[in-house]
């Protein structure tokens, strides 16, 4: 008989047809009963406690149990030493299967390989995948991947720029909210904060194409210099040339805004400083301007520098446990 097959009756893991196999052997033959239950004896003391070893050997043998007639042996010592050898070497099997049961099944390999990177409000943080892609992650965002897959997928929250390693057998994909971007081997920005009303691809070099989140159906292909927006409320995708320089900005540690609404730029700087924007009249979220201001500079005092050159107010609500909310009107607030 098997000690294989015997490790494997007692971890759980036969099939029908080998249990059956299994019992007929030790209902027809004498010498395996004395093993089968000295064995299953040992493995049920030494696995006591543990939700995942209990057997119910005894039910499943009873039914053939009436065909095997036991008669004493002599030479009990040698049945002992015999026993005892075998009984060790079918616990080591059964051993290694179940730790490997325990530490080599889909579930744990998938949550011991999957790593998050992630970047703080305020901040720039960089990484290299282990295939070479390098990642630039903007404030308050995060990319989540596994670490010793074939498949070279990413999932990202916030905005992060790609550099991406070159692999022609192994397209690089990010996975957003609402879609795939996929390529071989190029450099893209993506913006896909979960509070934006948009979510921004924008090729700097390469080629690359745009997918559906639901079916991988694919919706287009970008050249360098365009900008794809797709609006999550109408699912509808747009695309527009743009100058990339602008849009990757942040990885120099600068806000550009060209001719940008208000509103858009309040929305960035509270993406970086930690702060919301609240307006004391809707028409002023209209309101257009051209600026480049460094990363580095205070919230203050980019403030301050709005209300000289635009002169619109702004009221600042200071919070413990929640962002501090800023207020902009065209009227003082006392």
């Amino acid at each position: 008989m098997s000690d294989e097959l015997l490790a494997k009756v007692l971890l759980g893991t036969a099939t029908e047809g080998e249990k059956r196999a299994y019992y007929e052997e030790v209902a027809s033959d004498e010498s395996f009963q004395e093993d089968f239950y000295q064995t299953k004896s040992l493995w049920v003391r030494a696995t006591a406690g543990r939700k995942d070893s209990s057997l119910n050997l005894d039910e499943e043998y009873r039914n053939l149990r009436g065909k095997v007639r036991v008669s004493p042996k002599a030479g009990i010592q040698n049945m002992i030493r015999i026993w005892l050898g075998r009984a060790a070497m079918i616990l080591v099997l059964i051993s290694v299967g179940w730790l490997a049961h325990q530490f080599l099944s889909p579930e744990k390999q998938e949550k011991e390989f999957t790593q998050k990177f992630a970047s703080s409000i305020g901040s720039i943080s960089q990484m290299t995948l282990p295939d070479g892609t390098h990642i630039w992650l903007n404030s308050g965002s995060e990319v989540v991947y596994q670490e010793n897959s074939c498949e070279r997928n990413v999932q990202l929250v916030g905005e992060a720029c790609f550099d991406v390693a070159h692999d022609e057998e192994h397209p690089f994909s990010v996975q957003t909210e609402n879609m795939v971007v996929r390529d071989l081997g190029t450099r893209f920005n993506v913006r896909a904060y979960p509070g934006d009303e948009v979510t921004e691809t924008t090729l700097i070099e390469g080629s690359a194409e745009i997918l559906s989140g639901n079916n991988l159906k694919r919706i287009c292909e970008l050249k360098p210099g365009e900008l794809a927006v797709y609006d999550k409320a109408n699912k509808r995708m747009s695309i527009q040339e743009i100058d990339p320089s602008t849009i990757v900005a942040w990885m120099n540690g600068k806000f550009v805004f060209r001719n940008e609404k208000l509103v858009d730029i309040c929305d960035e700087l509270g993406k970086w400083y930690g702060v919301r924007f609240r307006f004391g009249d809707d028409v002023i979220k209209d309101y257009r301007y051209t600026a480049n201001i460094k990363r580095t500079t205070s919230i203050s005092y980019v403030l301050k520098m709005l209300n000289i050159t635009t002169h619109l107010h702004y009221s600042i609500k200071e919070n413990k446990m929640e962002p501090d909310i800023i207020t902009i009107s065209t009227e003082e607030k006392n």
